[in-house]
């Protein structure tokens, strides 16, 4: 309510996206228990890539990409329909073993399961933060594509950057532009949109400046969560990642 003011006396809207919200969660854990049940064709059926030449033309010199999406939609579905056409991805991601204070045991189980579930149709390499980075600034110095999230809760103080958002500011870490600099890597942005009981991921192209790809970045996701606010999966810790422009 913070962001949208005007949504405090509307509480059968609210409703509504309390509702759609817990809908799509409950979908987006259970494609992690439907997965191994899928073929490539299967998921390609569901999953309707709109234009995948952002992240083709990325690379066409050579370079790394940086996949940079956000806890938005059942996301992966849109990593596994990528790595069914044959892209090879790579995972940065928070640690989700006991390095994370702010998982329980089940929740540490259950996003192990995910993980190996979705490396089985992604097929590329799997780091957590506080891992040695030295195989992501490789990787993407030879060419591969590494997913990161950006709006991940990291347990440890992190410096970060401010992005408009929402009226106010996204506070995000600032690992991914300063990965792109260093290996000269590009960023592209990649979300996913229920349209029935399909799919449709979206990849957009982004400025070849690191930090100016971050902004636009950002911008794409405030594009995404005003149009369909109840897929964004970061409404929980708001506060942790969103401040008033004015502080």
């Amino acid at each position: 309510l913070r962001a949208w003011p005007e949504l405090a006396g509307d509480a059968p809207r609210l409703a509504d996206l309390e509702r759609a919200w817990l809908a799509m969660m409950a979908r987006e854990a259970l494609d992690v228990f439907r997965l191994p049940r899928l073929t490539g064709g299967r998921i390609a059926d569901l999953v309707r890539i709109e234009d995948p030449s952002p992240l083709f033309d990325a690379r066409a010199d050579g370079r790394g990409v940086i996949l940079t999406m956000a806890h938005y939609g059942r996301l992966i579905m849109l990593l596994a329909a990528l790595g069914a056409a044959g892209l090879r991805l790579n995972m940065l991601t928070i640690p989700i073993d006991a390095r994370n204070p702010d998982l329980a045991p089940a929740m540490r189980r259950y996003l192990g399961t995910k993980v190996a579930r979705l490396r089985a149709f992604i097929g590329g390499d799997w780091v957590a933060v506080g891992d040695s980075l030295k195989r992501v600034y490789e990787g993407l110095r030879r060419g591969e594509i590494w997913i990161i999230l950006m709006d991940a809760h990291l347990a440890h103080p992190v410096t970060r950057e401010r992005y408009p958002f929402l009226g106010g500011e996204l506070r995000l870490a600032t690992g991914i532009p300063r990965l792109a600099a260093r290996t000269g890597a590009r960023i592209v942005y990649g979300a996913v949109h229920e349209d029935g009981y399909r799919l449709r991921g979206r990849l957009c192209a982004l400025d070849a400046d690191p930090s100016r790809a971050m902004t636009e970045a950002v911008a794409e996701l405030e594009r995404d969560v005003v149009a369909q606010p109840e897929q964004w999966w970061q409404w929980a810790i708001f506060d942790y990642l969103w401040t008033p422009e004015a502080v």
